[in-house]
């Protein structure tokens, strides 16, 4: 087993403690949680090497230099230009930008796109549950390798238009479709995420939960996705960065052919809170109906795209992203002693992610490790 740099161990101890302290006691002041997410800048925004996909995204940033503006501009109104860009135009333009303007090395990049995503992601938390820090640890391993430090487009994507249900919440639909097009601008899979404006006032009950992920289950061998063609490939691929993503990835010939491995619990886990706490939720939790909504599809999308690692990892992963928070978001409305249980019940949880991380070959491939990270500011 390999051991997370101290850096990291730093991290959690500190996002356990907060977590304590908001379950317990009072709710902790915001200044604590951009203290956290300056930190996490720093060691997402400045690593050096670190994360399966850094050299992926270099080639990238030499890529983009090779573009011209009026062609990565009409990418944007989804025109050809005179020279093709295969990549999404929002994520070529902030790169040629840092290169051409402020001629910075590769590092910058890194930096920027962590701080403008943590930045997204505390207002996120923020707006969605009374319990960050928990949330946060309940994410950490291993969102925060995948995500962060990994496939950061797909993450940065993802926060923009998780930052856009506020825009929901607020019925301003002009809003919400422009954190769809620029979320796409970084990573098109955001696309999937533009019919939720309408998705979470559809009104589910238990018995239509139920139906909808047992059919999602029995459809799962037959790979109904492929009927959609090269559409889903489009939206799920990433090109460049397959072999990078793949580090990820554990899957057996046993899993793939129906075994049950961690992701499939992580369903199961997630099914049940909906199914035991759905009531309370409703009756206490603001806005509760639209995450219920987003982990129905996500759990639905899972099963649907099982037989295809990186269509169930980065389509339905996009939406269970919003849909856990309704794990630590149940501790509001239920008993002193169920609150207990569920809190007793996540640092578990962390505890086992942590050890599997630390198990598998993912931690020492993304250089994580305490002989392998290095960091541009941090000795």
């Amino acid at each position: 087993m390999s051991l997370l740099h101290p850096y990291y161990i730093i991290a959690l101890i500190f996002i356990v403690i907060f977590s304590f302290q908001e379950v317990y006691g009072r709710k902790i002041e915001k200044k604590w949680l951009w203290f956290l997410g300056g930190y996490l800048i720093v060691l997402a925004g400045l690593r050096n090497q670190v994360g399966p996909d850094y050299g992926s995204y270099i080639g990238i940033y030499n890529y983009s230099d090779t573009k011209d503006y009026i062609s990565i501009i009409l990418k944007a109104f989804y025109l050809d230009g005179l020279q093709p860009v295969e990549l999404e135009w929002l994520f070529v333009l902030i790169n040629k930008l840092l290169l051409n303007i402020f001629n910075a090395p590769f590092y910058m990049l890194t930096l920027v796109i962590a701080t403008i995503t943590i930045i997204l992601k505390i207002e996120y938390i923020d707006d969605n549950t009374f319990y960050p820090f928990t949330f946060i640890l309940f994410m950490f391993i291993p969102g925060f390798f995948i995500g962060e430090s990994g496939q950061i487009r797909q993450c940065l994507g993802s926060f923009i238009v998780y930052y856009g249900i506020r825009y929901i919440k607020e019925d301003n639909l002009l809003m919400y479709l422009l954190c769809i097009y620029l979320g796409a601008g970084i990573h098109n899979v955001c696309y999937v995420f533009l019919p939720m404006y309408w998705v979470v006032r559809i009104p589910l009950n238990k018995a239509w939960m139920l139906i909808a992920i047992i059919a999602s289950v029995f459809a799962s061998p037959f790979e109904v996705y492929r009927v959609f063609g090269d559409f889903i490939s489009g939206i799920a691929s990433d090109n460049m960065l397959v072999e990078g993503f793949n580090g990820y990835i554990d899957e057996t010939a046993e899993r793939l052919n129906g075994g049950i491995g961690i992701p499939e619990v992580m369903m199961a886990i997630l099914t049940f809170f909906l199914f035991f706490f759905d009531t309370q939720m409703k009756e206490k939790y603001p806005y509760y109906e639209y995450h219920r909504n987003y982990a129905v599809l996500g759990i639905c999308f899972y099963f649907i795209f099982r037989n295809n690692p990186v269509f169930s990892s980065r389509l339905a992963g996009a939406f269970i992203g919003f849909s856990y928070i309704i794990i630590p978001n149940a501790m509001y409305v239920v008993s002193l002693g169920t609150k207990k249980l569920i809190h007793t019940f996540i640092i578990a949880l962390f505890v086992f992610n942590f050890i599997v991380f630390a198990s598998f070959r993912n931690i020492v491939n993304g250089n994580f490790t305490i002989d392998s990270y290095h960091n541009y500011l941090l000795p």
